[in-house]
């Protein structure tokens, strides 16, 4: 039947194209999907019925010898999803869904400090190699980030917000010796200040305060056991929670994920010395997209 299909059938087309040098490009991305599925923090699982529109985002921009980074992005879409807007709804209706136009500007600045830097192990088969294709290096760094967000809307409405964060991330041992041997570990603090609100769902911002923490430790020979979660502190909920099992080996690493606040799983496999583009994203190949602080990442 039609409604069934219009509820199982998702699609996606996106064209990509670089403009300006090689080295540091940016990247205009036109896209259509049909029912794209996003994570959007507190408010769970959100559908996007339609999108079609363009983005332009920067590639990493370093501030000179200040070693500030800076990223930044502008779209403009046509977005039908649902809203919990009854002004914006007509009284007879199907659905909860509107179609309104957004224009969106998203600009970060970050900056890393490190507080303390070891010494790695030789690159040899039996030393700093004998798990990883690169030798550990231990560290501890302090993480520091701003981003400023816009967005307005067809319907008047507009959503703005600057979020500051501050963390710790760091990694002892060398994951060299059989047992206990490496330990990475993260933690930061996020806080955000909005004014107004998304007419949409999807990309609300609802997790004003959070906290993100993650260990992952060596617990025999290549293998690696870990956790990533998040948190709103002001409802004390969880947000999200990632638990992976990895097995390392000098070319190449397996890793197995679950996360069972969205009850989603996957299985990656990393090949070295390879000219590979993609990353090991939070929801990488379930159609899954996370929407952090308003922006679809």
């Amino acid at each position: 039947q039609l409604e069934d299909f219009e509820d199982n059938f998702r699609s996606s087309v996106r064209l990509r194209h670089l403009i300006g040098p090689l080295n540091k490009p940016h990247t205009l991305t036109a896209e259509y999907s049909f029912r794209d599925r996003l994570f959007n923090g507190s408010l769970g699982f959100q559908t996007v019925q339609t999108s079609f529109g363009a983005v332009l985002t920067s590639s990493n921009i370093v501030l000179g010898d200040t070693g500030i980074n800076l990223r930044y992005q502008g779209g403009i879409q046509v977005i039908n999803a649902n809203t919990d807007r009854l002004d914006l709804l007509p009284e007879e209706r199907e659905n909860n869904r509107i179609t309104l136009t957004r224009y969106q500007g998203v600009a970060s600045l970050g900056r890393n400090f490190t507080l303390w830097r070891g010494e790695g192990l030789p690159p040899t088969p039996t030393e700093g190699l004998r798990y990883t294709s690169r030798p550990v290096v231990p560290f501890l760094q302090l993480t520091t980030g701003v981003t400023g967000l816009a967005s307005l809307y067809s319907s008047d409405d507009t959503q703005e917000a600057l979020t500051g964060n501050i963390g710790l991330r760091g990694q002892i041992g060398h994951f060299s010796r059989p047992f206990l041997d490496y330990t990475g570990f993260n933690v930061t603090y996020s806080q955000s200040a909005v004014g107004g609100l998304s007419p949409f769902l999807f990309d609300r911002i609802v997790d004003r305060r959070r906290l993100s923490f993650g260990i992952t430790q060596q617990i025999y020979g290549p293998f690696r056991l870990g956790f990533q979660t998040s948190l709103n502190l002001d409802s004390n909920e969880e947000i999200s929670t990632n638990y992976t099992l990895e097995y390392s080996r000098r070319t190449y690493n397996i890793q197995l994920r679950y996360n069972p606040v969205v009850g989603l799983g996957s299985f990656l496999i990393r090949i070295g010395d390879f000219n590979w583009l993609g990353t090991g994203e939070p929801f990488g190949g379930s159609g899954v997209s996370p929407v952090v602080d308003g922006v679809t990442q």
